[in-house]
């Protein structure tokens, strides 16, 4: 007779009754460790969110280095799945090469006539936006969450709120960050919620995450028309977001979703917008600045001269 004994638990042959009652509190404790695990990761506690972004940070490096073997691999699979789409590829660029040909004269002529436009009226030009790029280090997706996480933190001077995106469009924004890692909420995921714009008539909705690989169109106003292939971009409503950050197009079906331009199963580099909310700063810059002390010193004057 065989006898492994490891731990405290014995395993013979002929004495598997034994063997599985031995067994069953250490089944027991590691269910409860789980069920632990599982309930602290739904706590949204500020000294919980500090030690896993701690955490995270210390292993940043693990996950750098563990990247370097799978590299090569990863670019030999992208590289084959390529080469069997290559030809119907050059096909569609062919076609697309020609239809760009001529939009690029006739943008040529409207980009000219708009800035002589916004030269007369004096337009404001609009504030450009600073970024970093970051590579994703961990792919947290499931069946419940969608988030990644990328290694850029506060060194690197990266803010909850601010938007990410990719070479196809807005993928999401920073929800959690530590001091060399931040977690990216996606679009898809189920606490995702961005107002959007839909179609040339800029209808306003919200498009809203349910963990699935296309996001619901939700408050749609009544009566409005929203056709398949209508762009969807960011509304710019609410601050959360700058105005025209490409998301997709509305996708065939009994109900409006939003297929996105972004493969976010295959995330590699992104880019994270430096954008603060326009209108946060304007309380403050009232109620502390000079603005706020001489308007509350013009209201007693006023009143003193309407007075007998």
């Amino acid at each position: 007779m065989t006898r492994l004994k490891e731990g405290h638990v014995y395993f013979g042959r002929g004495d598997g009754t034994a063997s599985r009652r031995r067994l069953r509190p250490l089944l027991l404790l590691l269910v409860f460790v789980s069920t632990a695990l599982m309930l602290l990761s739904r706590l949204d506690h500020s000294m919980l969110g500090d030690v896993r972004w701690q955490i995270a940070s210390w292993m940043t490096p693990v996950f750098k280095t563990a990247m370097i073997p799978v590299e090569p691999i990863r670019e030999m699979g992208h590289a084959i799945s390529t080469q069997v789409s290559l030809q119907d590829e050059v096909d569609r660029l062919r076609k697309e090469n020609q239809k760009l040909g001529s939009w690029e004269w006739r943008a040529r002529q409207l980009e000219a006539k708009l800035a002589g436009l916004e030269a007369i009226a004096k337009v404001v030009p609009e504030q450009k936006l600073d970024f970093i790029t970051s590579r994703v280090i961990a792919d947290s997706s499931g069946a419940f969450v969608h988030n990644v996480t990328i290694d850029a933190g506060r060194v690197r001077k990266v803010k909850c709120g601010y938007p990410v995106v990719n070479a196809d469009g807005l993928i999401g924004r920073v929800v959690d960050i530590g001091p060399n890692a931040a977690r990216v909420l996606l679009a898809t995921d189920l606490n995702s919620r961005i107002p959007v714009i839909v179609g040339p008539k800029a209808v306003r909705a919200i498009m809203a995450g349910d963990n699935s690989s296309r996001p619901r169109l939700i408050y749609i106003p009544d009566g409005a028309k929203i056709s398949p292939g209508d762009d969807v971009s960011t509304s710019g409503q609410g601050g959360l977001f700058p105005i025209g950050l490409r998301l997709g197009v509305v996708a065939e079906g009994a109900k409006p979703r939003v297929a996105l331009r972004a493969n976010l199963d295959r995330l590699d580099y992104v880019s994270v917008l430096f954008y603060d909310d326009p209108s946060a700063h304007l309380t403050d810059d009232l109620m502390g600045g000079k603005g706020a002390s001489d308007a509350a010193g013009t209201v007693p004057k006023s009143s003193e001269r309407a007075g007998p």
